[in-house]
C-alpha cells in the first residue's frame, strides 16, 4: 500500500464537515490521482480521548484491505493538524439514494447486502466492531460497489476500548438493544442489528424504528415490532422478509450467526429469482472457501439497475473544485464554533 502525504495533496472542494472533523476531496498533481482527506478540527485536537479515538480509526483502516472497505492510503500530523489520506468514491452514500422516501428494489438491495455482509465478516475476522452501520456510511462506487467506511467509533476487539462502561454510542435510529442498555461485551451481532434497520429501510422507505426523541426510539428498540416486509412490499420474497426479521431480534442470539450467513441467504435468493449462473458461482465458491466472505461479485440485475439510479441521482458526477481558502475558511469557522462551545461547557 503506498504511502500518501499531505503536503503531497493538492486541497480542493470540501465533501463534509462533521463534529471533529472536516473531510475534502484532493489531487496528487505528480500524477492526478484524486482522493480523500479527513482533517481532525484544531479546537477538538487537544482533547486526549478525542485524539485517541481518531488515531484509533486509522489503525483500523490501515489494518483493514477489502474491495468494499474504504481503502486508507496514510495519515499522521502535518502542522499540529491530524489527518489521513483515504480512497475518494464517487457515487455518494446508499442515503443519498433516497429521494423523498424513494426506496430500493428488492434486486438492489440484493447486491449490496451481499456486499455489505463481505465488508462486515471482514471486519469481524480483524476483530472490528463497526458500531455505525447506516446509510449514509455505506458508500457506492459509480459502478454499483459498495464501499463501508466511517470506523470512527468502530470497536477494535485487539486493543482497549475507548468507550466508557454504560455509555452508548452509535445513531439511535439503528442501535442494537445491547448498544443502548450499554452492555460491556458486545459482538458483531450489532453490526447485524443495524444492517436489519438499513435492509429495513432501503426496501419501505421508511425506517423500521421511529419516535419523536430519543427515548421514544429507544423504546421502540427495546420493545417494538416493525411490521413485516412483506406486509408492505409483497413482492419481496419471503425468505428476505425472514431475514430482516432474524437481524431485528431483540435477543442478539437469536440473530444470524455471523455476516456469512445472511450472505449465503442472498446468495440463494438470488440463484432462486433467476440472477445469471455465472455471476453466482464465484461467489458461491468463495464463500465456501474463505472465512472473510470476500465475494467478488457483483448481482447482476441488481447491479445494472444500481448503476442507472446512481447515475440519474448525480451522485456520480465529478464535484465542481473549489480552493484552498475556501476550504479553510470553512475549518476556521467550525472551528470558531466548536471553540464557543467547549469554552462555554468549561464553565
Amino acid at each position: 500500500m503506498k504511502e500518501i502525504r499531505l503536503e503531497d495533496l493538492q486541497l480542493g472542494t470540501t465533501i463534509g464537515v462533521g463534529t471533529v472533523g472536516t473531510i475534502c476531496d484532493a489531487t496528487d498533481p505528480r500524477d492526478g490521482s484524486r482522493y480523500a482527506v479527513k482533517i481532525l478540527h484544531p479546537a477538538v485536537s487537544r482533547d486526549p480521548l478525542i485524539r485517541a479515538r481518531f488515531e484509533r480509526e486509522m489503525a483500523i483502516l490501515q489494518r483493514l484491505s477489502h474491495r468494499n472497505i474504504i481503502e486508507y492510503y496514510g495519515g499522521g500530523e502535518h502542522d499540529g493538524q491530524l489527518f489521513y489520506v483515504m480512497e475518494l468514491v464517487d457515487g455518494g452514500s446508499v442515503k443519498e439514494l433516497f429521494h423523498g422516501g424513494q426506496c430500493l428494489t428488492w434486486q438492489e438491495v440484493v447486491s449490496l447486502t451481499i456486499q455489505i455482509c463481505s465488508a462486515l465478516q471482514y471486519a469481524h475476522n480483524h476483530g472490528v466492531i463497526h458500531r455505525d452501520i447506516k446509510p449514509a456510511n455505506i458508500f457506492l462506487t459509480s459502478d454499483g460497489t459498495v464501499k463501508l467506511g466511517d470506523f470512527g467509533i468502530a470497536r477494535d476487539l485487539h486493543n482497549s476500548d475507548l468507550t466508557g462502561a454504560g455509555m452508548t454510542v452509535g445513531t439511535h435510529a439503528y442501535m442494537a438493544p445491547e448498544q443502548i442498555t450499554g452492555e460491556t461485551t458486545i459482538t458483531g451481532k450489532v453490526d447485524l442489528y443495524a444492517l436489519g434497520c438499513c435492509l429495513y429501510e432501503m426496501l419501505t422507505g421508511e425506517k423500521a424504528f421511529s419516535g419523536d426523541n430519543f427515548m421514544q426510539l429507544f423504546e421502540a428498540h427495546l420493545h417494538g415490532t416493525p411490521p413485516r416486509v412483506r406486509d408492505r412490499i409483497p413482492g419481496c420474497p419471503s425468505a428476505f422478509d425472514e431475514i430482516i426479521a432474524q437481524l431485528l431480534e431483540k435477543d442478539p442470539e437469536k440473530r444470524p450467526f455471523n455476516a456469512r450467513h445472511v450472505q449465503g441467504v442472498m446468495l440463494q435468493i438470488a440463484a432462486e429469482h433467476n440472477v445469471e449462473e455465472s455471476i453466482l458461482a464465484g461467489a458461491k465458491a468463495d464463500l465456501g472457501q474463505r472465512a472473510d466472505v470476500g465475494a467478488e461479485t457483483a448481482i447482476g440485475i441488481g447491479q445494472n439497475r444500481l448503476r442507472d439510479r446512481i447515475r440519474r441521482s448525480g451522485q456520480g458526477m465529478e464535484r465542481p473544485e473549489a480552493s484552498l481558502s475556501m476550504m479553510l475558511a470553512i475549518v476556521a469557522f467550525v472551528t470558531l464554533i466548536i471553540g464557543v462551545l467547549l469554552y462555554f461547557q468549561a464553565d
